[in-house]
């Protein structure tokens, strides 16, 4: 239901822009993976990926820079039991909960690019941008976040392009993968005397998320002139 409700958002976005600026509109589709780090996974990449998808809107402000809708869905998950780490194995908590997030950014190219343009066919770009989370069997399920990411983006065919993006979100909160600092784990012998008074999570240590995956974009009217205030 929720995705549905972000398709919806997408489609009355294109509706605004389609009338007066449909040259510089672009739309497609998204295919990658999700994954998770915090308490759980600290630091390995592509850890316990999932399949996500999504739809995009572009609005191109000229050859080097563009404003971009996205909604995307996935899913992310950990669990304590896939680490060596001893406190890790002790702990043995784990976590799964689908997403769907709506996101609005701003796109730089670092080349001049157009789609269907021969000459400026390909550009690698980096974004930024706010996100509004929802991870169902959060803590919290409802959450802002902050994403910013690299991309590469080309010309496929004259009114079709294609990229490979990587992106993170970073969230305000610590209930994603529902390991909280106000919990202490549960110690009664003195073999693990060494976790006394130890909480179960770190409080300065919030919730990341990262999408990586492909994306193709269908351009509604091949582009005029540039406009000069954004060359």
């Amino acid at each position: 239901m929720l995705l549905k409700q972000a398709f919806v958002i997408c489609f009355l976005f294109v509706l605004v822009f389609k009338v007066p600026a449909q040259k510089n509109l672009d739309f497609g589709l998204f295919l990658g993976t999700s994954y998770y780090l915090g308490d759980l996974n600290n630091s390995r990449h592509f850890y316990n990926p999932h399949v996500a998808y999504g739809g995009l809107v572009r609005y191109n402000l000229g050859s080097r820079w563009a404003v971009r809708a996205s909604i995307f869905g996935g899913g992310l998950s950990g669990d304590d039991l896939d680490f060596n780490f001893k406190y890790q194995r002790y702990r043995k908590l784990a976590f799964s909960t689908p997403i769907v997030e709506i996101t609005g950014q701003l796109e730089l190219n670092f080349l001049p690019y157009k789609i269907g343009d021969k000459k400026h066919n390909y550009t690698p770009y980096v974004h930024l941008g706010g996100t509004f989370l929802v991870a169902s069997y959060a803590i919290q399920p409802y959450q802002p976040a902050i994403p910013f990411g690299v991309g590469f983006k080309f010309n496929f065919l004259p009114r079709v392009g294609m990229g490979l993006e990587w992106t993170f979100r970073k969230t305000f909160t610590d209930g994603i993968d529902k390991v909280v600092w106000f919990k202490q784990l549960p110690t009664t012998t003195t073999e693990n005397s060494y976790l006394f008074n130890k909480q179960t999570g770190y409080y300065h240590q919030r919730d990341w998320y990262s999408f990586f995956g492909l994306f193709i974009t269908y351009q509604i009217k091949q582009s005029g002139a540039d406009c000069n205030t954004y060359r």
